[in-house]
């Protein structure tokens, strides 16, 4: 294993800090966007702390909560703006309600994203705690020994994250439900911020790799997308009947049966190796050996 492994992990540390620092406040860039971006962030930041597991001292948990505390804040901000697009995809050539129900439909869900987005979040304590914590996080990074983690903890963690995947690869079927599905997509997003970042160390193996999960993460994120689309189409009022509903979620399913027999060929093709493969390989790419129970 290359002796700069630590500084490039930090430096990726660094590298998603700067960039919720800059989406907090760019004038330049929509609310939404900006939530987005700093999701991003703070997913990718999650993943990569992970190799810091056995340094409580670095990383205390607290900082691991918050993360996830501010990812999931921000999920619900960028989910009321993701659903106008599936709105609007949805309805595009639409012959089946009237065109009327369907302009108040949006509106409704425009002014639900603008209260969010506006009101409930970039004027809030929450937006004020998420920047005062990036900040604290900032500093925590730069007292960090860059030597750290060593290999075999790389390779450990690696291990880790493709066993989990690899579990909830093994559970999921036909009549799997959305959360299942997602929870799938959470475990394989990490699983590829975690191979991103080692892409160096074998690129035949790691970016390869890399390239086949941002694919399957992305089908998996529309199918969520969808999932929480139909959840929320039957809570919120949107002024349509029961008939109405019915027929935008025919189209909704029928979206997802077709984008998840698309994508699972691509898992079936990524889950190759079962776990004592995928650990027989990280083995010989970090040159270490270490026996890991499952």
């Amino acid at each position: 294993m290359p002796h700069n492994a630590g500084k490039r992990l930090v430096e990726a540390i660094k590298k998603q800090l700067e960039r919720i620092e800059y989406f907090s406040s760019a004038a330049n860039v929509s609310p939404n966007l900006a939530v987005h971006e700093m999701r991003k962030s703070f997913k990718r930041l999650r993943a990569l702390l992970l190799f810091y597991d056995e340094y409580p001292e670095e990383f205390p948990q607290e900082f691991c909560i918050q993360i996830k505390n501010y990812g999931r804040l921000l999920s619900a901000m960028r989910e009321s703006y993701v659903n106008i697009q599936i709105f609007e995809r949805l309805t595009e050539n639409n012959n089946l309600i009237a065109d009327r129900k369907i302009k108040n439909a949006k509106e409704k869900l425009q002014a639900k994203n603008r209260e969010i987005i506006d009101n409930s979040f970039f004027d809030s304590e929450d937006f004020k705690n998420l920047l005062l914590f990036t900040k604290s996080l900032e500093q925590q990074v730069v007292r960090m020994e860059i030597d750290r983690p060593s290999q075999i903890q790389l390779a450990k963690q690696l291990v880790i994250s493709y066993q989990k995947a690899y579990d909830c690869y093994q559970i999921i079927g036909n009549d799997s439900d959305g959360d299942e599905i997602h929870n799938l997509r959470k475990k394989l997003k990490r699983l590829w911020y975690q191979f991103d970042l080692l892409q160096y160390l074998h690129p035949r193996y790691f970016r390869l790799k890399s390239d086949q999960l941002n694919k399957i993460t992305e089908q998996l994120g529309e199918d969520h997308d969808m999932f929480v689309f139909l959840n929320d189409l039957k809570i919120d009022n949107l002024g349509f009947e029961a008939s109405e509903i019915e027929i935008i979620e025919n189209q909704v399913e029928h979206l997802r049966e077709i984008n998840l027999l698309k994508l699972n060929p691509r898992l079936k093709q990524f889950f190759t190796d079962p776990p004592s493969f995928f650990m027989q390989k990280m083995e010989q790419f970090f040159k270490v050996s270490f026996m890991m129970p499952y």
